[in-house]
């Protein structure tokens, strides 16, 4: 879910809404799983328990990473996304690490066996499973290991962190591929893709252990894959239509109450699990009818404190959870739960204003001046190349000329 805050919400500031309507879905699940707050049964059933809204993060970061960077990758070097993703993502996976501390050391320094089981997952060895799993938050790898003792412990939201960071190792490539493809076949591949996901998860379903699949359906990068090429696919047809120069709002229009329709009757219904699945096209729908529309919900998702807690989504969902468990600590429990539910948010808009941003745009900065450094030790390297006579001479290159002085 780690679209970038400041182009999602100058170009699409309904697209940044919903970032934050999607976060609390699952700020609150989590939350009633955790006895914080008294929400009914059917409410967590409607929203899946908060999986949906985590596809919809994976359907949305495809989208607005192809209207970001479509230009500059299919003409230019992969380097400069690579370092803004991690200037993007990585501070705040820092930040929720750290909330987490004083959860494990509660855990580790009292009789809380029961506590660390229900929280971390953890039975036995508690000091190795807690350090392999940080190891593997820390690499953004938890997402790869199908196993509950390294999946749950720390900071359990941050899988989908780590299913992002395959995702952007891939869509450069991805980007590069699906952009030359025409209408038709683009829509064949991002059809097939989700299908082929269809009966990867089937697959799983019938023949791995209940203990295992459930994981590798729900986190592993590779099962969730083709959501992120759905949201590819939506942003590459919204810029093919956006060229034609002429209104799209009626097209838009059609396409989010038809998202909307079928969503709703998909939460009711839920005729398979898991349920994201089948909500994926809805999203790709959804956000692609939302970018196209030209006031979407009568100018409300524009609405600029909307837009602002939508940017700070991405805080909202690392801190949430660590939280949660200080709270549990404290003392919390259903009865004042949605003190706590405030505090996140709260904490998610003081952490995107004072850290998440600051250290994005300083992170940036250190990394393209790095660029420049070795731009410059490159142009030194090529004005002194040695030859036979032992003489060194000045080498000019560019597009147009390849001349030596002496």
């Amino acid at each position: 879910m780690a679209a970038d805050s400041n182009q999602s919400g100058g170009a699409f500031p309904a697209l940044t809404s919903i970032r934050f309507i999607a976060a609390i879905a699952v700020v609150l699940s989590h939350y009633s799983e955790n006895g914080l707050l008294p929400l009914p049964a059917t409410v967590i059933n409607f929203i899946d328990g908060g999986r949906s809204a985590v596809s919809l993060f994976f359907v949305l970061s495809g989208f607005i990473l192809t209207f970001t960077y479509r230009d500059t990758l299919t003409h230019g070097g992969a380097r400069p996304f690579y370092e803004a993703r991690i200037a993007r993502i990585y501070p705040t996976i820092l930040l929720g690490l750290l909330l987490c501390v004083p959860v494990v050391i509660f855990l580790l320094h009292g009789s809380h066996a029961s506590l660390m089981l229900k929280w971390f997952a953890i039975r036995d060895d508690a000091y190795l499973a807690l350090t392999l799993s940080l190891i593997c938050q820390l690499l953004l790898l938890n997402a790869w290991l199908p196993f509950s003792a390294i999946n749950q412990p720390w900071n359990g939201p941050s899988y989908s962190v780590s299913c992002e960071a395959f995702f952007y190792l891939l869509f450069p490539f991805l980007l590069r591929r699906l952009t030359t493809m025409k209408g038709g076949r683009l829509a064949w591949v991002c059809v097939a893709s989700w299908l082929v996901t269809g009966a990867w998860i089937a697959f799983l379903f019938a023949y791995m252990p209940v203990s295992r699949s459930g994981a590798m359906i729900y986190s592993m990068p590779l099962t969730r894959l083709a959501e992120f090429v759905l949201g590819i696919g939506a942003g590459i047809v919204y810029l093919r239509l956006k060229a034609r120069h002429a209104s799209q709002h009626v097209r838009g229009t059609l396409l989010v109450v038809g998202a909307l329709a079928a969503g709703v009757l998909l939460s009711i219904w839920r005729p398979i699990t898991p349920a994201f699945f089948l909500d994926a096209p809805c999203f790709a729908s959804l956000i692609l009818g939302l970018a196209l529309m030209e006031r979407p919900v009568l100018g409300v998702l524009s609405w600029r404190p909307l837009v602002r807690l939508g940017e700070a989504s991405y805080s909202l969902y690392l801190t949430h959870l660590p939280l949660a468990l200080l709270a549990l600590m404290l003392g919390f429990g259903p009865s004042n739960g949605w003190v706590v539910v405030l505090l996140c948010v709260l904490v998610s808009l003081v952490s995107f204003h004072f850290y998440e941003e600051p250290m994005r745009r300083r992170l940036r900065a250190r990394f393209a001046a790095m660029r420049r450094r070795m731009s410059a030790n490159s142009d030194t390297v090529l004005d002194l190349q040695p030859v036979k006579s032992g003489v060194f001479v000045s080498v000019h290159t560019d597009s147009t000329m390849n001349s030596r002085s002496h």
